[in-house]
């Protein structure tokens, strides 16, 4: 049986009316020739903001956006994953109940780090798409403001 395909990302934004089909067309070239992400490259020409990308994204892999700047992070996370393991995976646990633990991620395919926060805390991870910008803040304020 064959894997439904993928739609692209650039399809994706055309169509949300977050990018025009001529910005797509540039920022492809762009890539062609430079290589780099589709998504960085868009971001670097101010063709799209960073926390519109990420929503497409999760719309292509299926995995909802969070925004953790509107979000009121548990400030117990601290005692459930180590602040290392959250900047080298650049996720962020904010939030949990008793089965499961609210992870933001800027990499839902990163299976390795996922399945590790299962093994340390002892909750099944329910995966959510954030922006780089924002996990960070977020690891800032659960690790470093608490203190």
């Amino acid at each position: 049986m064959q894997q439904p395909v993928k739609r692209k990302i650039g399809e994706i934004l055309v169509e949300d009316g977050l990018l025009t089909q001529q910005q797509l067309t540039d920022a492809l070239a762009v890539q062609k020739e430079k290589g780099g992400l589709l998504g960085r490259i868009l971001i670097e020409r101010h063709f799209l903001e960073e926390d519109h990308l990420i929503s497409a994204l999760g719309k292509q892999f299926k995995i909802p956006y969070i925004s953790l700047r509107h979000y009121s992070i548990n400030p117990d996370m601290a005692e459930l994953l180590p602040a290392d393991f959250c900047h080298k995976n650049l996720m962020v646990a904010f939030d949990f109940d008793s089965k499961r633990i609210y992870l933001a991620v800027t990499d839902p395919l990163n299976d390795e780090a996922i399945a590790e926060v299962k093994a340390l805390t002892g909750h099944t991870p329910q995966v959510f798409f954030s922006t780089m910008s924002e996990i960070l803040n977020a690891i800032f304020f659960i690790y470093h403001e608490k203190s």
